[in-house]
């Protein structure tokens, strides 16, 4: 499959050719939209900076958005990482010197624990994975690298849609968007603590559960060529709608 080209903002989807004439981009849209306008939805939240060499995985029931959200809990795991790990993501967080090789390597290994963590949740909560409408991931960061550095990989392996890539902005701002990095993501959160009563150590992966049913709600997706990897999605506002903080998601899906 060749390659096609990447442009900022929309879905991502593999390039029509002989042997693909569909370039899927109807059939993505169709399916947020099928999550979008179901009553009640079931969202996995994914974080991974709430406590240092830990992950945390929440699944809510979610309905409606913004102040009208109604939220049940359904269940919370967390999950230590290896000390191993958790020594080379401290030191990529102070800055220490790693090839590409080693890298790849870390990120590999925190894919792998963030998916050991969400069967863990399935089996505690004896969810079957049929019933999730979406995963809400929130990367974990050290330093300049964020892992996983591909959020679709995890959509290929749990066969789901995965919310990831957080932004928010401001239309009034010419349409700049800032990553919501963790530093952003704590100053979120006090609000939805107080409003659905979270304990410190569950209310992270909610607040990311939330980011995703939120991403759901924009305006219009926009769209663009492929970059000969996995289908994406992105939200996007459209221009002149509001004024007021606008949050944004990549969508990924399996093929």
């Amino acid at each position: 499959m060749d390659p096609g080209v990447r442009e900022p903002g929309g879905i991502r989807s593999a390039p029509s050719s002989n042997n693909n004439p569909f370039d899927g981009r109807a059939l993505l849209k169709t399916r947020l939209k099928s999550v979008n306008e179901k009553q009640k939805r079931t969202v996995i939240g994914i974080e991974t900076g709430n406590s240092p060499g830990k992950l945390g995985a929440a699944v809510v029931e979610v309905s409606g958005m913004g102040d009208d959200t109604i939220l049940y809990l359904r269940g919370f795991i967390d999950y230590d990482l290896p000390h191993e790990l958790v020594e080379a993501l401290d030191a990529l967080a102070a800055g220490g010197d790693f090839d590409s090789e080693e890298t790849a390597g870390i990120n590999f290994l925190v894919l792998h624990h963030i998916s050991n963590l969400f069967q863990d949740l399935l089996d505690e909560t004896e969810l079957s994975i049929d019933e999730v409408d979406l995963i809400g991931l929130k990367c974990l960061e050290a330093g300049k690298e964020i892992f996983p550095s591909d959020p679709a990989v995890l959509s290929e392996m749990t066969g789901l849609i995965v919310a990831s890539r957080f932004s928010i902005g401001a239309e009034g701002n010419g349409g700049e968007m800032l990553p919501l990095r963790e530093f952003l993501l704590q100053g979120m959160l006090g609000d939805m603590v107080e409003k659905y009563s979270l304990d410190n150590d569950i209310r992270e992966a909610v607040a990311v559960a939330l980011l995703a049913n939120e991403s759901l709600f924009h305006e219009h997706c926009e769209t663009c060529e492929s970059d000969g990897k996995r289908p994406t999605v992105k939200s996007a506002q459209s221009k002149g709608a509001s004024e007021e903080a606008c949050l944004c998601a990549e969508f990924f899906f399996p093929r």
